[in-house]
């Protein structure tokens, strides 16, 4: 009995922490802005290092393109 109670208790805490990290996922773009604040990127370099972090992010966690992205390049 104290086990299943234990085990209880253990997935009701995880899920407690698990719900809230899920839900405040940010896009890759907003993260990459809080690293380049967090790095203290100038200004003038912010562009490309947001489009380098992005495609890092991207390419790391396996997201494909935008659908907006794909759409204008098959129109050309």
């Amino acid at each position: 009995m104290k086990k299943i109670i234990a085990i209880a208790s253990a997935a009701a805490l995880l899920s407690a922490f698990a719900m809230p990290s899920m839900a405040a996922k940010k896009s890759p773009e907003e993260a990459c802005k809080v690293h380049a604040e967090k790095d203290k990127i100038s200004a003038d370099k912010m562009d490309a290092y947001l489009k380098t972090c992005v495609e890092k992010h991207n390419r790391h966690h396996g997201h494909t393109a935008k659908p907006a992205d794909t759409a204008a390049s098959t129109a050309k």
